[in-house]
């Protein structure tokens, strides 16, 4: 009988992938299984190491290294984890080697490169924009020249958390998209898809995707996330068509075990998939959606599932009674932050009005300590500080103004 969960990339400093781990804890606690992290020697010290039985130093974004290093930890693991992008090709091979059930390595490399997944995603019959793999300005001209009248985007085929993703309206603008760019290093250039932007985050259960979470984005300079909504302002149309997109894009590139978040937009009527992610959306999301549908526990889902038990009533906390995963959500949950000039950042002490949202209930703060934000020329970027700590910083609401960052949990508004 399996008694333990591997989790690659256990060294999180930020206070959202902090408070994942806790989740997983207390999730994977209820079902009888402790946690075993691995992380780069450097990193171990970021560990919460009273989350996890065992600390392994491993070299986790070496696919080859990291099943190499496993394969001698004396552990019966029912799942394997990852809360990191770079973690998640060496967490298929991990669990290859040692017969995890996880995504294939071959599913892992497609959904680390965007370019594999958008080929993907056409072969199956879904809308993708035009893309193409550049290696130099040259290359990005020709591609221009093919699929008039833009705009285009380029951004690295591998890369996260908006790096280096540069809007191009003309060939004009080429030589600044690729100045800083490793020279000769693919990137890939796409047509801009308009429209407002979300993410779907869940877990596959059998085989089929189960989307908890519809989260609706803010977005800052250069493509930056400033904030998350949920539920997202999405009619039962639209709600519907992506479910269906997710129930055909997530089997064809390969995620068939496992967690997953996708992003998304609308135009119209219509939906275009985005990147998809082999691991649990970051920025609070798994907390938001629990929030949002009392009862739901998103890795008792996942951890339920390789377990062998289905979505079963063990997949919701005991105490808040068994709301099943597609129950519509009951609460809204928003988190956000406001984005200024270059300068310090200082702890956030007041709030200010819920941003139209009724009888805000909760707020906590995401900047505990001055941290410095400078601009940049690709968007802002923090240096400094520590990143919040949820679990002992919950505040009421007042009614004066003040703070530069927060979150609020609210009932919907009708």
């Amino acid at each position: 009988m399996p008694t333990a969960v591997l989790v690659m990339g256990c060294g999180l400093r930020s206070g959202h992938g902090r408070d994942q781990i806790r989740l997983l804890h207390e999730q994977a606690r209820r079902r009888g299984l402790e946690l075993i992290g691995a992380e780069k020697p450097a990193n171990l010290s970021f560990a919460d190491a009273s989350r996890f039985s065992a600390l392994v130093p491993c070299e986790v974004e070496d696919s080859a290294a990291a099943a190499a290093t496993m394969k001698s930890v004396d552990a019966d693991f029912a799942g394997v984890l990852a809360f990191r992008d770079l973690c998640v090709e060496p967490l298929a091979e991990v669990a290859r080697t040692l017969g995890i059930p996880a995504i294939s390595p071959a599913a892992a490399r497609t959904t680390r490169n965007k370019d594999l997944s958008r080929d993907r995603l056409r072969e199956a019959g879904l809308p993708q924009p035009a893309a193409a793999l550049v290696r130099d300005v040259a290359e990005a001209r020709e591609f221009l020249d093919a699929t008039p009248p833009g705009p285009w985007i380029i951004k690295p085929r591998d890369g996260m958390g908006s790096a280096q993703i540069a809007l191009v309206r003309s060939a004009a603008d080429l030589e600044q998209a690729f100045d800083g760019r490793p020279q000769g290093s693919p990137a890939l250039i796409e047509e801009f898809v308009p429209g407002p932007e979300f993410s779907a985050d869940g877990v596959v259960v059998g085989g089929v995707p189960v989307i908890t979470a519809l989260a609706q984005k803010s977005m800052g300079p250069s493509f930056v996330e400033t904030g998350h909504r949920i539920p997202a302002d999405l009619s039962d149309a639209q709600t519907a068509l992506v479910d269906a997109q997710m129930k055909v894009a997530l089997p064809a590139v390969g995620l068939t075990r496992g967690p997953f978040h996708v992003e998304f937009w609308t135009n119209g009527t219509g939906v275009v998939l985005g990147e998809i992610h082999a691991r649990p959306g970051g920025a609070f999301i798994p907390t938001m959606a629990e929030y949002a549908r009392p009862g739901l526990e998103m890795y008792g889902l996942y951890l339920d599932d390789v377990l062998g038990r289905g979505a079963g009533p063990s997949a919701h906390h005991p105490q808040r009674g068994h709301a099943p995963p597609d129950r519509p959500a009951s609460r809204a949950a928003r988190l956000g932050v406001r984005l200024g000039r270059g300068g310090v950042c200082r702890p956030v002490r007041r709030f200010g009005p819920a941003g139209g949202s009724r009888r805000p209930d909760r707020a906590r703060h995401l900047v505990r300590r001055p941290a410095r934000l400078r601009r940049g020329r690709r968007g802002f970027g923090s240096r400094g500080g520590r990143g919040p700590r949820p679990d002992r910083e919950q505040h009421r609401l007042r009614g004066d103004r003040g703070g530069a960052s927060r979150a609020v949990s609210s009932p919907p508004v009708p």
